[in-house]
């Protein structure tokens, strides 16, 4: 077990980081002279997740956040989680099986990321069975892949249908010109980790676009302790060698005029220190393996000059096995599987036809083919659990982007949605854009969302200790959110938002505990509302220095009960500093640049756990430093600096109330390019 250092030390440390980050940050703007500074990829970039066509950050109907590949190298990030967590309002937990976005201040833990739309090159991610979003070491794809991430909060059910409940995260790939030529790249790190991929990007005699990327990752993981099992029957508490994690993923692209074909897959065995789900504790057969596969094909066309379409057929499985050791006695296996399996295509078109309109629409189906749920002893056999189910959703949308006069526009949404088990409903979208002058943007929007119960929450019923009994009558959960955000961009190197919300969500579909005998039940909770403040600044100068400050403030409640709302923390705080930095004879090397260092301190207010009790509030710090020699690429990260001891709470399956987090580790990456 790793212990941190004593909690005065580490205040007193973060504090004289933060103030030599804005020292460093006063020196560079005296030296800065931003007039002859080009327009760069800030608030006048690029996006598409908001309207799912091309338009800037400062147009859309939205308050988009944006990490790009050179923010993923620049500051270490090793998993989608990390890149998250790193973003304005959002915040990660883990439970050391899963990853879990908290957005705004709402996190129900153990909800497998039900509520967000996760989307990879805009198709969907969510499987079929859990509706998860998979953002840890689960997720199949190499970071050193991605070309940027997209999220847009609030409801975006208006455009996407089910799961764009508080948000949609947009996962844009890279293509093979940008990674041009193979590439291996290695890595070690603390707690026995390694990892290593092999890709090769490249453009054939007719112009098609290839890449192809295998990555294989492992961990052996630190022994974790939990309190709750301190007896020497039970290994004094320790779970020795069960944190272990180990991955493959394979990825495909290819482009060529107007045509992209896509593969994903990926393949993850993670061990279960926890003893989840009532289990007999330090037992190494407990694991969880995720196995998902991906297939897209896209094509864009420009029908006429004012007409474009886009369409997509896509396909994909997911199957999960969790093995959970119980003493009935005998002491045995009992196997979960669950096995999902569905095919889908969107089409969406583009008008620019009508004078002062930019009208959309579109219409989605998904096919469910397959859904099962198995649950079994292995020895002595036995069944518990074989359910099956199949199924539809199908989702017709339009919007319209109306210029109302030349500073002001009115963005319109509405969608008819419905999925197989609940019934249809309609959700409309309404944002108003008023331009202050050309850098200068006020934005009103208001959205609903919905997400029906998954085959998950319907279906699971088993008959064992910490099993799952029945979940009649479930309802969808809904929610509606006004928002009203300024943004201001004068220069290309210069960002600053303040945004203001307002969210009411109904029927939340909730885990909790059943009765004496600790099984667990999902069930409609009630409502809860949420409201808050979030700013963020952002400046870049002309040699290099960047600084970001974004921090939010929100109190999310459940008005059915007096209890504080799990894992809901009042503040969010996140600090980025990033400049050159030549370290002797290095920066004179290679291609004769210095390095790049750079500086990550994220802040998480305190939280309630599920009984209410309340975990201190942490500051986690990062260091990275980069520096390209020839042709490779070097990285050097530390993570948790300050050694910070810190806890994530823990939901009704886990025994803990909270979950100890990692202590400092370290990351040598190496990245060669032939």
């Amino acid at each position: 077990m790793q212990r941190g250092s004593e909690p005065n030390t580490n205040q007193r440390t973060q504090q004289l980081v933060l103030a030599l980050l804005c020292g460093f940050a006063s020196h560079a703007a005296a030296q800065a002279d931003i007039a002859q500074l080009p327009l760069e990829q800030l608030m006048q970039m690029e996006v598409r997740t908001a309207s799912r066509y091309a338009q800037t950050a400062l147009e859309a109907p939205a308050v988009v956040s944006v990490v790009t590949a050179d923010d993923i190298r620049l500051f270490g990030y090793r998993t989608l989680a990390e890149v998250l967590g790193s973003m304005r309002g959002l915040y990660v937990s883990y439970d050391r099986s899963y990853h879990y976005l908290g957005t705004r201040g709402f996190a129900t833990p153990g909800d497998y990321n039900t509520r967000v739309l996760l989307l990879v090159n805009g198709v969907r991610f969510n499987d079929n069975l859990y509706d998860q979003a998979t953002i840890g070491t689960d997720f199949p794809l190499d970071l050193d892949l991605v070309d940027r991430v997209e999220f847009v909060p609030g409801p975006g059910s208006a455009v996407y249908g089910a799961n764009a409940f508080f948000g949609v995260v947009n996962v844009i790939t890279r293509n093979g010109r940008q990674l041009a030529g193979p590439q291996i790249s290695v890595e070690a790190g603390s707690q026995g980790s390694a990892k290593a991929r092999f890709s090769l990007g490249t453009v054939d005699a007719q112009g098609s676009d290839w890449l192809i990327a295998v990555t294989r990752s492992s961990s052996r993981g630190a022994d974790q302790y939990f309190s709750a099992f301190d007896a020497p029957e039970t290994h004094h508490g320790v779970a020795h060698r069960l944190d272990f994690d180990r991955s493959t993923q394979l990825f495909a692209r290819m482009q060529r005029e107007g045509l992209t074909l896509t593969l994903a897959h990926g393949e993850r065995t993670k061990g279960t220190p926890t003893a989840s789900f009532s289990q007999a504790f330090n037992d190494p057969r407990s694991r969880y393996i995720d196995t998902t596969t991906r297939l897209a094909a896209e094509t864009t066309h420009q029908i006429s000059p004012s007409l474009a379409l886009t369409g997509r057929v896509h396909a994909g499985r997911y199957r999960f096995v969790g093995d959970y050791v119980y003493d009935y006695p005998p002491l045995t296996v009992n196997r979960d599987v669950g096995t999902g399996q569905w095919w889908g295509t969107d089409w969406q078109w583009v008008s620019t036809a009508f004078a002062r309109h930019k009208l959309a629409w579109g219409i989605d189906y998904r096919r469910d083919t397959r859904i099962q749920q198995l649950n079994v002893d292995l020895d002595p056999p036995a069944q518990y659990l074989d359910t099956r189910r199949s199924g539809d959703a199908l989702g017709i949308y339009m919007q319209d982007e109306f210029a109302l006069a030349p500073t002001l526009t009115l963005h319109t949404g509405l969608r008819w949605g419905k999925q197989s088990g609940s019934a249809g409903s309609l959700h409309p979208r309404l944002g108003l854009v008023y331009w202050w002058n050309p850098s200068t943007a006020l934005k009103l929007l208001h959205g609903t969302a919905y997400r029906p119960p998954n085959a998950y929450e319907r279906d699971y019923r088993v008959d064992l200790p910490g099993g799952i009994v029945s979940s009649e009558g479930l309802r969808s959960e809904k929610v509606r959110t006004t928002e009203l955000a300024l943004e201001h961009a004068p220069t290309g190197a210069t960002r600053m938002l303040l945004t203001a919300f307002r969210s009411q969500v109904t029927d939340l579909i909730a885990l909790g505990d059943a009765n004496a005998a600790e099984r667990l039940n999902f069930g409609n909770t009630g409502s809860v509302r949420v409201h808050g403040l979030e700013a963020e600044v952002e400046q870049r100068w002309q040699g290099g220095s960047r600084l970001r400050v974004a921090y939010g403030w929100q109190k999310a409640r459940n008005t059915s009960t007096p209890q504080p709302l799990t894992n809901s923390p009042r503040h969010l705080l996140k600090v980025q500093w990033s400049d050159t930095l030549a370290l002797g004879a290095w920066g004179t090397q290679g291609a004769g640049r210095p390095g790049q260092y750079a500086v990550e301190a994220i802040g998480v207010g305190a939280r309630a756990t599920r009984s209410g009790a309340r975990l201190p509030g942490t500051i986690v710090t990062t260091l990275v430093y980069t520096q390209r020699f020839a042709d490779v690429d070097v990285s050097m990260g530390v993570y948790n600096l300050f050694n910070h001891r810190h806890a994530d709470p823990a939901s009704y399956e886990i025994r803990e109330e909270s979950i100890r987090q990692d202590g400092r580790t370290y990351r040598l990456k190496l990245t060669y390019a032939f």
